[in-house]
């Protein structure tokens, strides 16, 4: 071992033109590195002799100490090189130790100075540099001036490389060809407008939802292939990404230490839906056409002028008889004999005015009664998170869901105490199925998606509010140590600012139809409006009832009078 040593320093001793120097000033140049990040463990005077290798000009960071953690991710400059030298005793605390250093930016290059490597240590390396997401990867072999590096694609095999420019163009060209490597996406029950599978009528499986689709074009632009796995909840989702049972996840989850995701796109928006107003009664359509105001000044009217006229009629008329008279003025229905003799000018004048009056309110009460009938009158609309008072609506979540809403500072009351505990499947199923009975909340993209089958009504049975409940960033789940996670951000840019994201999110809605998860709605059975409903006569019958058992019991208290009076005059 010593021997080696003395080999390798008096490799290692040469001018900064050295082969280990050369490399490390073609791949700054290659890469245009703006730091240099050297980890030393183990034998301090063979590391201290690659110190003159520096490239002038490019700052330069020395780790030395094993037990203090740096995380290269936001603290320092990510167009960085490491350069590691790694001997047999210390390898396995070393690749753990870059492993944090680069942690979530595993897509970065690493220059291995490996004197003492076989053909199997490198392969046992490069393996454990691929389950880490460790992909560039250049190991030096200073002693007989060799580099390699590997391919992960479709297996992993060792890459014996002539000069730093073919591992340059390995980085840029052989990575970004999958060669048949199978990516695993996890499908959630309720992941539909963003990933589900359902069959054609043909029997194919058929992949469908936007961000499902996201990843199949990624996979098939770079001739990968697709596995997917059924997770029933969840919690399961998150526990498969922590584990990297599943590579991607496409589904709206909140940021957890458990695993990274792409780069964010935008912010999706949480919106309620609430059930759009009701129709009224129909017997209330009889009083709709006027306000309390206008029927109180109708009655205002009624009063004042059957007093005039029972005061010009003087004595002539009783006071029930000018009302009643006024009254079938009022209604514009014929004067009957009242008007066979002339009238005095004052009481032509009330006729005058009060036939006018009665046309205009006949005539306006009438218009509005038969638009009523057809149009249909509803409740009043919920437009806002303070109109669910009153209410007995609630607000189903799933469990995760319902801790994270209880957490927000600004949830609104009226919000916070309408949530109930629902099992996963139940949520999506009650939105889907739009279940009037009570309200329903999303992020946008769910939103639309059922909201979409009731696009031949014309009422809808479901609006949503404008009010945005919260806001969670954008971006695909992803496990931890993905290598092509940076391809697959530059992949969805592109795709984003190409405006084929709108493309995938329309035909989910197809897909949604054919699926079955979605049904065009073509009636709704408590927003029908029948203008010839019995129901409408229900008012006027209880009128004329009141009006029936008033005039027999004025008959039997008249009789009884009449009875009374001839008694006293017999007498």
């Amino acid at each position: 071992m010593d021997l080696l040593y003395l080999n390798t320093l008096q490799n290692l001793t040469l001018l900064p033109g050295s082969f280990v120097g050369q490399c490390i000033d073609q791949l700054n140049a290659l890469y245009d590195m703006e730091l240099n990040v050297y980890v030393e463990f183990g034998n301090k005077s063979l590391f201290d002799n690659l110190m003159p290798t520096r490239v002038p000009g490019i700052p330069t960071l020395r780790i030395s100490n094993a037990t203090l953690q740096l995380v290269l991710n936001g603290n320092f400059s990510e167009r960085a090189l490491t350069i590691i030298f790694l001997e047999d005793a210390h390898a396995l605390s070393m690749v753990s130790y870059l492993t944090t250093w680069l942690w979530r930016a595993q897509q970065l290059h690493v220059l291995i100075i490996y004197p003492a490597a076989t053909p199997g240590k490198l392969f046992q390396l490069f393996a454990h540099c691929w389950r880490q997401g460790l992909v560039h990867i250049l190991v030096v072999l200073p002693r007989t001036q060799e580099l390699y590096s590997y391919m992960p694609y479709p297996k992993l095999r060792l890459l014996e490389m002539a000069t730093t420019l073919q591992y340059f163009n390995r980085t840029r060209g052989l990575l970004w060809d999958f060669h048949g490597f199978e990516i695993t996406c996890g499908i959630l029950p309720s992941g539909a407008p963003r990933a589900f599978l359902f069959r054609d009528h043909r029997n194919r499986v058929i992949y469908a939802g936007y961000m499902l689709r996201m990843i199949l074009d990624f996979i098939s632009h770079y001739k990968g292939s697709i596995r997917t796995r059924t997770l029933d909840t969840l919690k399961e989702a998150n526990e498969a990404l922590s584990s990297r049972f599943v590579d991607f996840l496409p589904y709206l989850l909140a940021e957890t230490p458990n695993f990274t995701g792409s780069v964010v796109l935008w912010h999706e928006n949480s919106f309620l839906m609430a059930p759009s107003a009701r129709l009224l009664p129909r017997y209330m359509y009889l009083l709709k056409p006027y306000d309390w105001v206008t029927w109180l000044a109708c009655l205002a009217m009624l009063i004042y002028c059957s007093a005039a006229l029972f005061l010009l009629s003087r004595g002539r008329r009783t006071l029930s008889g000018a009302f009643l008279e006024i009254l079938r003025l009022t209604l514009f229905l014929p004067p009957g004999r009242d008007l066979i003799a002339p009238p005095a000018p004052r009481r032509l004048l009330l006729y005058t005015i009060m036939t006018v009056a009665g046309l205009m309110l006949t005539n306006l009460y009438l218009a509005q009664l038969s638009s009523n009938l057809a149009a249909g009158l509803y409740e009043r609309q919920l437009n806002t998170f303070d109109d669910l008072e009153g209410t007995d609506y609630e607000l189903p979540q799933e469990e995760v869901e319902l801790n994270f809403l209880h957490k927000l500072p600004d949830l609104h009351p009226q919000l916070a105490k309408r949530l109930v505990v629902t099992p996963e499947q139940l949520v999506d199923k009650y939105r889907l199925e739009l279940n009037t009975s009570m309200l329903h909340n999303g992020f946008e993209d769910s939103i639309e998606f059922a909201l979409y089958q009731q696009k031949f009504l014309r009422v809808p049975l479901f609006h949503k509010l404008p009010k945005i409940i919260y806001q969670q960033p954008f971006f695909m789940p992803a496990a931890y140590g993905r290598p092509y996670l940076k391809i697959f951000n530059w992949y969805v840019r592109r795709m984003f600012e190409g405006g084929i994201l709108l493309k995938m999110k329309s035909d989910g809605f197809a897909h949604g139809i054919q699926s079955g998860r979605l049904r065009f709605v073509n009636r709704a059975r408590y927003q029908e409006v029948n203008s010839n409903d019995l129901e409408y006569y229900y008012a006027a019958a209880g009128v004329w009832l009141c009006g029936i058992l008033l005039s027999t019991a004025c008959f039997i208290y008249e009789s009884w009078l009449g009875s009374s009076s001839r008694l006293t005059e017999g007498v």
